[in-house]
C-alpha cells in the first residue's frame, strides 16, 4: 500500500509525459555539450531584460526552477549556498522558470518566501527550455568562460528521497573543474525532479 502511494505521488509530481511528447521537445534541443550556447533574451521578475552574453568571460550556472515543485524547494538552499560559495570565483547563477502554469505573481511571492539570492528569469512558451532540452526542475546547465556548455544534469546524486545520502555533488564538481580549466570527469548526469509544464 505504501509503495502504491509513493508511486502515485511520484506520478503526480513528475506529471505524465508521453514518448511522442518527449521526442517532440527534445528534437528542438540545440544546446549541446562542448558547443557554443546561443544567445537568449529573457526578462526577470522585475521586467529587466537579461542576455546570456552579459555573462561572457565568467562561468554561468543555469538552474531550471519551479515555484511549485517540491524538488526545486528542496534544492533552493543548496543553490543559494553555491551562489555564496562561488561568487568570488567568477561564477554567476540564474534560475529560469519555464512552467506555463506559474504566474508572475506566484513566482515573485515564492522568491520572497524562500529568500532567493539569485534571479529567476521567465521563459514564456518554454522556448529556451526547449533549446536547452531542459526536462525537470531542477535541471542544471553550466557554461564556461568561452560560452561552451560543459555540464548538464542533476545538482547532486540524492535523487528522489531526501533521506538518501549525497555522495557526489555534480554541480560543485563541475564548477570546480571549470574554474581551473580541467576536463570534467562527469559532464552529463540524469536530472530528476518535476517535469517542466510546457505549452501544449
Amino acid at each position: 500500500m505504501k509503495r502504491t502511494s509513493l508511486l502515485l505521488m511520484m506520478l503526480f509530481v513528475l506529471g505524465f509525459v508521453s514518448p511522442a511528447f518527449s521526442q517532440d521537445f527534445l528534437s528542438k534541443k540545440v544546446v549541446k555539450l562542448g558547443e557554443m550556447v546561443p544567445e537568449f533574451n529573457l526578462k526577470d521578475t522585475d521586467g529587466n531584460l537579461v542576455r546570456r552574453s552579459e555573462y561572457k568571460g565568467s562561468i554561468l550556472m543555469i538552474v531550471y526552477w519551479s515555484a511549485r515543485c517540491p524538488f526545486s524547494e528542496r534544492y533552493d538552499p543548496r543553490v543559494k549556498k553555491i551562489v555564496t560559495d562561488y561568487a568570488s570565483k567568477g561564477v554567476n547563477v540564474i534560475g529560469i522558470d519555464s512552467n506555463v502554469d506559474e504566474s508572475l505573481e506566484e513566482i515573485k511571492k515564492v522568491i520572497k518566501e524562500r529568500d532567493l539570492n539569485y534571479s529567476i528569469l521567465l521563459d514564456p512558451g518554454n522556448l529556451i527550455a526547449n533549446e536547452y532540452g531542459a526536462i525537470t526542475t531542477p535541471h542544471v546547465f553550466i557554461i564556461d568562460r568561452a560560452g561552451l556548455l560543459v555540464y548538464e544534469g542533476a545538482i547532486d546524486d540524492q535523487e528522489w528521497s531526501d533521506k538518501n545520502p549525497i555522495s557526489q555533488n555534480y554541480a560543485r564538481e563541475a564548477l570546480d573543474a571549470t574554474i581551473t580549466d580541467e576536463i570534467l570527469v562527469t559532464p552529463k548526469t540524469k536530472p530528476f525532479g518535476c517535469t517542466i509544464k510546457r505549452v501544449s
